[in-house]
């Protein structure tokens, strides 16, 4: 399986080392094996899901040894190689054994001289000894052997599910790390992995019914529009289930299945509708996340969030306002507010649709891989055509690599609000449990050189504090305009890990939400009405020469 990369979920950004086979099925976890299984990261691979083997760990069943040893090798050796900052393994270490204190509260751990105490009511229960202080593999091993102790000892750990365990385990070491650093169980990272890449489904949305389950929406060109079926109909049974008393997640669940499947559904239509059974073959379904419409001679591209469907989608929205609004044509503007992220290179795509040269963002981290430079391919869909990118303090991650690169590279007036700063890159790992561990591994640079991180994207047109869509454009002229060009270069400037810098930042235009017209819009609009009005914001906005 190819490596997946994704900026995650609200706001979060990713890069996935997914392998089908764990390390452990190749032979011991060691860095050789780390070394040759990371060879093939590439941050600009496609997410590949079709093929995978499932990696045989147990999900919600009995705790076995062996099963939660494999887990924590690979989980803090994978900790100890790729994280951004160099991990101090003991603290992790005592941080995870904490964590089960979800499940025996009681719980008290201690370290001292690599000693390591566990204590139920103030009395020791267990002891062991780590050897070696930054050999990942040595701890995650001596975790298992104190909780097999534990285990013994403590009821409610006794009879914790595998899951539970890891749970708890990983919950609490990534909280010595950072808020994007996650843990996610086998069935939450087939919900991840389904929302990155798209899966195996037959078109329908629905919702809770008596019989079962009932038709919302029927998504057009997809299995089930194909097949007949309507909004309204309800499923009653799939293959030999009948649905009665079924949650509406169990039922997805009975839906979904490997692309190319089949899937046979009793439906009842009209209130005394008698049972018919239809048979459709699940797709790829991609939720669609590029929304666009006409307003008047302005196509407008509203992107929710980047998955593996996106920029291929923006560029069709692209083309068809090209189509629809004809050589008269004054702009585009591209809606990014709320955007909490997606696919790391849907982004860069994205992005490359409307650059003929230059950078788009550069990556980098403690691993080696992490170093990454990605550049325009050569090509301008809209053909220098004005564009106005709207963002808000809930734009992130990929959005704000979009709206940074636009910026930089002169090719689009960023209208709104500061965005949120969310710009460190998460590489996703799959466990052998099957379930995911999201990792920081490195930092993300605009084209200029600052780091997204903390302090986001500054828009050319800032709206938080005008008036009226007048005095926002006022910005952009006379001394207000010297003033805008020195907060870009303050912003270009800052240290994301001055506290100073930070502050003084989010100051120059913080978000606040409105909760009249679309006001960010209506400046975008008027915007693209005064082209030497655009010009000058692209041009004030632009970097200075070796900044």
């Amino acid at each position: 399986m190819q490596p997946e990369k994704y900026d995650c979920v609200g706001p979060s950004f990713a890069v996935v080392i997914g392998n089908c086979a764990s390390a452990w099925d190749r032979g011991a976890w060691n860095d050789e094996t780390m070394k040759s299984t990371r060879k093939l990261i590439s941050l600009l691979a496609a997410l590949t899901l079709a093929g995978c083997a499932y990696f045989g760990g147990e999900e919600d069943g009995a705790y076995s040894h062996a099963s939660a040893e494999r887990v924590f090798v690979v989980g803090f050796s994978d900790i100890q190689q790729i994280y951004i900052d160099e991990p101090v393994m003991h603290d992790l270490v005592v941080a995870g054994l904490k964590g089960l204190r979800k499940i025996e509260p009681d719980l008290d751990v201690e370290y001292e001289k690599a000693n390591l105490r566990l204590l139920i009511g103030n009395k020791t229960v267990v002891t062991t000894r780590v050897a070696k202080a930054g050999d990942a593999a040595a701890w995650a091993k001596a975790i298992v052997r104190m909780l097999d102790e534990m285990r013994e000892i403590s009821k409610p750990l006794g009879a914790a599910t595998s899951e539970d365990i890891y749970q708890a385990v990983f919950a609490g070491a990534v909280r010595k790390l950072d808020p994007y650093t996650r843990y996610a169980s086998a069935a939450k990272a087939r919900e991840n992995r389904a929302k990155r890449g798209g899966f195996g489904g037959i078109g329908l949305i629905i919702e809770a019914h008596e019989d079962g389950a009932r038709i919302k929406a029927v998504s057009r060109g997809k299995p089930g529009d194909k097949a007949g079926v309507v909004v309204g109909d309800r499923i009653v049974a799939i293959g030999e289930v009948a649905l009665t008393g079924y949650t509406l997640r169990q039922v997805v669940r009975l839906l979904r299945g490997p692309v190319g499947t089949e899937v046979a559904l009793t439906l009842r239509r009209g209130e005394k509708g008698e049972p018919f059974v239809v048979t459709l073959t699940r797709a790829r379904i991609i939720n669609n996340t590029v929304f666009y419409a006409r307003r008047g001679d302005v196509g407008y591209i509203r992107v929710s969030g980047f998955n593996q469907a996106t920029s291929k989608r923006v560029l069709s929205a692209v083309q068809r306002a090209r189509k629809d609004v004809g050589k008269n044509i004054r702009g585009l503007i591209i809606d990014m507010r709320g955007n909490p992220g997606g696919l790391l290179d849907q982004a860069v795509a994205m992005a490359d649709l409307f650059l003929r040269s230059g950078q788009i963002i550069s990556t980098r981290g403690r691993h080696p891989n992490s170093l990454q430079l990605f550049d325009a391919k050569g090509s301008d869909v809209f053909e220098g055509l004005p564009i106005a990118v709207l963002v808000d303090g809930a734009s992130a991650s990929a959005a704000e690599i979009v709206a940074s690169a636009l910026q930089d590279q002169g090719r689009a007036v960023i209208v709104g609000t500061r965005s949120f700063g969310k710009g460190t890159v998460q590489t996703v790992l799959r466990l052998p449990n099957d379930g995911e561990l999201v990792l920081t591994w490195a930092r993300i640079h605009a084209p200029s050189g600052y780091v997204l991180h903390r302090l986001g994207v500054l828009p050319t047109v800032c709206t938080s504090n005008a008036e009226d869509a007048t005095s926002a454009l006022d910005t952009l002229i006379g001394k207000a305009a010297d003033i805008l060009r020195r907060n870009l270069s303050a912003r270009r400037a800052a240290d994301h890990q001055d506290k100073s810098d930070q502050e003084s930042i989010k100051a120059l235009c913080p978000w606040q939400p409105r909760e009249d017209k679309d006001f960010d819009l209506e400046v975008a609009e008027k915007l693209l009405g005064k082209r030497d009005l655009y010009d000058k914001a692209l041009a004030y906005a632009r970097p200075e020469a070796g900044s």
